[in-house]
């Protein structure tokens, strides 16, 4: 599928333009689907950008850039992590034949328990609706939520529940479907 190569040309582009030295290396599993994720500060201080690629073994893959405003309104101490803007998923999926891409606006939040600086919770939500959706896709909708706990210094590990759903414009693709819906384990690392 022409799609297919064209998300993993974008993928490594995107990977090759990152500065060697990224923020934050993510990288997560479920049952069906891996996801590897990279996010980067950029200037002025709180503008965050991020590229990642969840393969799915039965659904196919999705590429995604994402750019955000972040706050933390405790300086130093990131209990509280805010982070509001979009992402770009370009979808290929398999089971539909089906390719897309979408804006999707959300935001992100992390907190840290105060009692336990080791402990965290995060979450994110994103939609898209059939009017930022172009190609097959009609819409798109995600959300999770995690429990996180730090091992080392700049290091985390997680459990959480993720969602995705695609919306299509009929044209012979069926109803909404969800593309990934389950639990998913994984671990950050922070350079």
């Amino acid at each position: 599928m022409k799609l297919r190569q064209t998300l993993g040309w974008l993928t490594l582009a995107l990977v090759i333009s990152l500065p060697a030295s990224a923020d934050v290396l993510d990288i997560n599993l479920s049952g069906d689907a891996a996801k590897i994720s990279f996010i980067r500060p950029l200037p002025p201080e709180g503008l965050e950008a991020g590229a990642g690629l969840l393969h799915h073994d039965d659904d196919g893959d999705i590429l995604e850039a994402d750019l955000h405003l972040v706050d933390r309104p405790e300086p130093g101490r990131d209990a509280l992590v805010l982070g509001i803007g979009g992402k770009l998923p370009v979808v290929s999926d398999d089971e539909r034949d089906a390719d897309g891409a979408a804006l999707a606006i959300g935001g992100k939040l992390r907190w840290t328990l105060p009692n336990y600086n080791r402990a965290a919770v995060a979450g994110n939500l994103y939609y898209a609706p059939s009017a930022t959706s172009v190609s097959d896709l009609d819409g798109y909708e995600e959300y999770s939520l995690r429990g996180e706990f730090q091992i080392l210094e700049d290091a985390n590990v997680y459990l959480g529940y993720r969602h995705i759903e695609l919306s299509y414009d009929g044209a012979g693709f069926g109803a909404d479907r969800e593309f990934e819906d389950g639990i998913y384990a994984g671990f950050n690392l922070n350079f």
